[in-house]
């Protein structure tokens, strides 16, 4: 990819760099949080970064007036602003600028796709101000279900991942591989240590007429929980051995045990999300969705697809 810097969909200049991250901005607080963590982001990987800014060119009554062209040279003076930002605190990274008269979540789905593709999208996202976790809007919630690639949320005051552990949420059975491979290379371009947590509850049947209590079932279920988380972070463990790790495996609900763990000073929580190709229904499992509400650090939002083995063995519950 040839970089540079550049506003209204200005081109690379002649310097090679390696992928590039996408963030969304619209001048708000939030959105300059999360172009904070995407610069970071982006100087860590050796990648260009992508600024996009969209707004919808709806042609009315008032586009007589001039308010489309207000509108033009409003997104113009934000993008200018974002590129000084970054090139102020990050002068050697290679930055875009793209501006895109057009709906923000088509915008960002396909500034995000365009070949080789992003390896990152972060948006910004309102806080819930003495609640923790984030307010996730619609182009939010939109983009989250249609895009390819990993989606970081960012709220204000949280833009250039503070010092603490990367969290990962493991399911052995689906989509361990996307996550933990996504949350080891984050770990280790920051130099932060990985906690790789398993929570796992009794089957409903267990929890009844005192079967649970009759026989140790909830000691051998922990027991195999261990050994199978420890089965899925072993190749990363190998692969990044250079990153600290905590295997954490909890009789408990996971999005509970996240937030905690968040709430004890992580600097990025990553969960995953299963790719789903159907119009209808939620894109957002429930474990993402209670997190993201729950969670006040950067969360990052992995899309996976089930492999035949998985598919077949959920076909099989």
């Amino acid at each position: 990819m040839r970089a540079g810097v550049g506003s209204s969909g200005s081109g690379w200049v002649e310097a090679v760099v390696s992928g590039f991250v996408v963030v969304g901005v619209d001048g708000s607080p939030e959105s300059l949080a999360a172009l904070d963590w995407a610069a970071e982001e982006a100087a860590g990987r050796g990648a260009g970064l992508k600024v996009v800014l969209a707004w919808p060119s709806v042609v009315t009554p008032l586009s007589v007036l001039g308010a489309v062209d207000l509108a033009h040279r409003q997104a113009e003076v934000t993008l200018r602003e974002a590129e000084l930002r970054v090139r102020e605190r990050w002068p050697e990274l290679a930055v875009q600028a793209v501006q895109v008269p057009q709906d923000p979540v088509r915008a960002l789905v396909e500034e995000s796709g365009e070949e080789p593709g992003a390896e990152t999208l972060v948006l910004g996202s309102r806080g819930l101000g003495a609640v923790a976790g984030f307010l996730v809007g619609s182009v939010s919630r939109r983009v989250l279900a249609k895009v390819a690639c990993p989606v970081v949320l960012v709220r204000e005051g949280e833009g250039q991942g503070e010092a603490g552990e990367v969290v990962v949420g493991v399911d052995p059975y689906q989509g361990a591989a996307a996550v933990l491979g996504h949350a080891f290379a984050v770990a280790e371009r920051r130099g932060l240590p990985l906690r790789a947590v398993y929570a796992w509850t009794l089957p409903v049947a267990y929890q009844y007429a005192g079967i649970a209590a009759s026989v140790d079932v909830s000691g051998e279920m922990q027991t195999f929980a261990e050994v199978e988380l420890a089965r899925v972070v072993q190749p990363w463990r190998a692969e990044h051995p250079g990153v600290t790790v905590v295997e954490e495996v909890l009789n408990a609900r996971p999005a509970k045990v996240l937030a905690e763990r968040a709430a004890a000073g992580a600097g990025l929580v990553v969960v995953g999300r299963r790719v789903r190709r159907s119009p209808l229904g939620a894109h957002l499992g429930s474990v993402a969705h209670a997190v993201l509400h729950h969670v006040p650090c950067p969360v990052a939002v992995v899309p996976y697809e089930r492999t035949p083995e998985e598919e077949q063995e959920a076909g099989d519950e």
